[in-house]
């Protein structure tokens, strides 16, 4: 019989085989695309964005130049999702170069104040120019996002181009590991919240497979004031633990108001295409 203490060693050892680490291929084009489905209010909004990755090793540097791929706007206009993919869309075709560091964080944006000056020309843009109450109201929405993000820090510019990059590396997923417990946030039309959850991980066909399901609530408005809306949260990622990158994605967001109705339905899909 094996002693408790060794079976604890040989878990450990496993973990560490089984866990990802950052090595991805160079100067090789990968091509990611994502799905997303928006449910709000009985109303289905879907959207598809696709962009171009290649890492590239300059010295002892680990670059990747990230290329967004253009695609006509879909969906309400009057929708933020939409408004914040025709902002990106703004900048496809141009090459966008991220450093990063071993673990492939990015550590800083070439021509930041630039890249970051265009994606904003792309959100004004979407202003109607029109006189009528509508055009006048959506052109006040629009002038108020690009003053939020005018405004943000550059450290916080930094992280959201970093959302073109960094959600396919996951250098940093642990190895196979039974269910434990995790906290994890989410978003919902009524704001943030933190959800409590169950994280298991497990190695399936060569590739480290990881899942959170979580569940929490958040105030919503109701006929008598404030109710509190449960949300749920399914997230499932299929890793290659040779390269740290994210092969599949998959993850929904739910909304539901006190009686049991889905009030908010949020869904996306994003596949790495080699």
């Amino acid at each position: 019989m094996i002693p408790a203490a060794a079976c604890v060693v040989l878990v450990a050892i496993a973990g560490q085989v089984a866990a990802a680490r950052f090595d991805p291929p160079l100067d090789k084009p990968l091509r990611v695309v994502t799905e997303s489905v928006r449910t709000d209010g009985g109303v289905t909004r879907s959207f598809v964005n696709a962009r171009r990755i290649v890492f590239r090793r300059a010295g002892t540097e680990l670059r990747t130049e990230v290329t967004i791929e253009g695609s006509e706007p879909t969906g309400p206009t009057d929708d933020p999702a939409a408004m914040a993919r025709a902002g990106f869309a703004h900048i496809a075709g141009r090459t966008i170069i991220f450093r990063l560091d071993a673990a492939g964080r990015v550590m800083l944006v070439e021509d930041h104040a630039a890249v970051w000056r265009a994606m904003l020309d792309g959100f004004a843009a979407q202003a109607p120019d029109g006189t009528s109450a509508l055009d006048r109201k959506r052109a006040g929405q629009v002038r108020a996002i690009v003053g939020v993000l005018a405004a943000m820090s550059a450290e916080r510019q930094r992280d959201t181009l970093a959302s073109l990059v960094e959600p396919l590396i996951a250098a940093d997923a642990t190895g196979e590991s039974p269910p434990r417990p995790v906290r994890v946030p989410a978003a919902s039309p009524y704001g943030m919240a933190e959800l409590e959850g169950i994280r298991v991980a497990r190695m399936a066909r060569g590739r480290l497979e990881v899942s959170v399901t979580a569940q929490g609530s958040i105030a919503m408005p109701g006929p008598d004031g404030t109710a509190r809306a449960r949300m749920t949260l399914e997230t499932e990622r299929a890793i290659d633990p040779a390269t740290g990158l994210v092969l599949e994605s998959r993850e929904t967001v739910r909304t539901l108001a006190p009686d049991g109705s889905i009030t908010s339905e949020r869904g996306s899909m994003s596949r790495l295409q080699r």
